[in-house]
């Protein structure tokens, strides 16, 4: 990613890392807009903001993002055939 020093973007507060105890499943608060996306050579780093209008930001690898995609489209797929009355594969 871009140094910060070159981004002309206003800054929030510093980020706050939280320490995730156990193995999880771990879920985060609503999401409601996708803010921004900031893209290096190997990592995205996703900013939503939340129902409560705090910011969110998920470093993901630039990999990952491809399965995210393909399981969103899988999903969608999904969601249109139970919408309009078709089977769905589980």
């Amino acid at each position: 990613m871009a140094d910060d020093t070159d981004d002309d973007r206003p800054r929030g507060p510093e980020p706050v890392e939280i320490p995730l105890d156990g193995p999880g499943p771990f879920q985060l608060p609503i999401c409601t807009d996708l803010k921004d996306i900031g893209l290096g050579e190997s990592l995205a780093v996703l900013r939503f903001e939340t129902i409560d209008h705090q910011r969110v930001d998920i470093p993901i690898p630039i990999g990952m993002l491809v399965e995210i995609g393909e399981a969103c489209d899988e999903a969608l797929q999904h969601a249109i055939k139970s919408r309009d009355g078709g089977t769905t594969v589980q």
